[in-house]
């Protein structure tokens, strides 16, 4: 389904033709981001020094080269884990390629370069868009250095582990031995699991359509 959404955005749309996240950024206020960023994520009032920081930090940043056509997408729907409540999707898409690209472990000046998907401001605004964006990238940090420093060790620590499971000295673990040593058991009776089951689909049919929406 995804595939078909990103082949119908692609020929709809031509790449190179939005506006960058650090022109977004120029179109807001940060009182506005902060109301937003308190709406969704009930921050505290503590947390506003923090996040103004980061904005400003942003607006002062050099951003670097978008060579892979990276554009920015984000997305309200709905929670495949706790049906009934939703969340914003904050990723990134290619052209050509049909997969969603996490972008917690890109630096931030990446970020500044990204095309953001018209679309996605016509529909939550360009205030909620930078906030759910700051919300998304401040995972390892609220500094730009701090953020590059600590996504590099994790990406070392990926690398490390791939390399044991490609050269089979990796210690697997099953998911039944994961399950007991974390006391979790499966009680669903067999309707239970195959409601949830209805219940996932219909979720995902429903982001379908939200993503659809925002890529056509």
């Amino acid at each position: 389904m995804f595939a078909r959404l990103l082949e119908k955005f692609e020929s709809n749309r031509k790449w190179g033709d939005c506006m960058t996240f650090k022109e977004l950024l120029k179109t807001v206020v940060f009182n506005d981001v902060w109301t937003e960023l308190k709406k969704e994520y009930c921050m505290k009032d503590e947390a506003f020094e923090a996040y103004f920081k980061v904005f400003n930090q942003l607006k002062r940043l050099t951003p670097k080269p978008n060579h892979e056509s990276f554009r920015l997408v984000v997305a309200k729907v709905e929670d495949g884990m706790v049906p009934g409540t939703f969340t914003y999707d904050v990723f990134g898409i290619k052209p050509d390629v049909i997969n969603h690209y996490a972008l917690e472990l890109l630096p931030w000046s990446e970020w500044l370069s990204f095309e953001v998907v018209e679309k996605c401001i016509e529909v939550y605004s360009a205030a909620a868009v930078v906030a759910h964006s700051l919300f998304e990238f401040t995972f390892f940090g609220f500094d730009a250095a701090d953020v590059e420093a600590n996504t590099k060790k994790e990406i070392k620590i990926l690398k490390e582990r791939h390399e044991k499971i490609e050269n089979g000295s990796a210690e697997l673990v099953s998911w039944d031995e994961v399950c007991k040593h974390i006391g979790y058991a499966d009680d669903r009776t067999e309707e239970e699991k195959e409601l949830q089951h209805k219940q996932f689909e219909r979720i995902n049919a429903e982001n379908n359509k939200v993503y659809e929406m925002l890529l056509s």
